[in-house]
């Protein structure tokens, strides 16, 4: 349980600066369309020569094409990582549920038969270890596909 709190805490950190870099990007990129939107106006009104115009243009264009696909790369990684980091939470859910179960198991086998609601949350327990392990494993078997 403590590697899959430690690897939790390292998606969700992950996730954290992901959502900042989106943030950058998109101004970056916006800051792009701006500049390319400009420099016409500036050739049209003589401000720059046609060739300094079109060779400004051009690069804007190649920062602003690499400014896209890296976001496009860095939704890629959210995308993993909020996977990753879906199966580990219903893991460990499971294996909190899996805990709960033991307990209620010990005090049967130390004390006696479970009264009904003990009953019945032994049974909820395992209707969820079993649905939820099921989920899991369809999540981590994904994940491992993408890769």
């Amino acid at each position: 349980m403590v590697q899959i709190r430690e690897a939790t805490a390292k998606l969700r950190m992950l996730l954290a600066e992901i959502r900042g870099r989106e943030e950058q990007m998109d101004a970056t990129i916006r800051q792009f369309n701006t500049q390319l939107a400009r420099l016409p106006r500036q050739a049209a009104y003589s401000r720059t020569s046609l060739d300094a115009a079109l060779s400004s243009m051009n690069e804007v264009q190649e920062r602003l094409d690499y400014a896209k696909a890296a976001r496009e790369h860095l939704l890629a990684i959210k995308q993993q990582a909020t996977a990753e980091l879906e199966a580990l939470q219903i893991t460990q859910q499971v294996e909190a549920a899996k805990e709960a179960l033991r307990q209620l198991e010990s005090k049967q086998s130390s004390q006696g038969p479970l009264d009904e609601a003990e009953q019945r949350e032994v049974r909820k327990l395992e209707g969820f270890i079993a649905e939820y392990s099921k989920v899991a494993e369809r999540a981590i078997t994904a994940s491992l596909d993408d890769r």
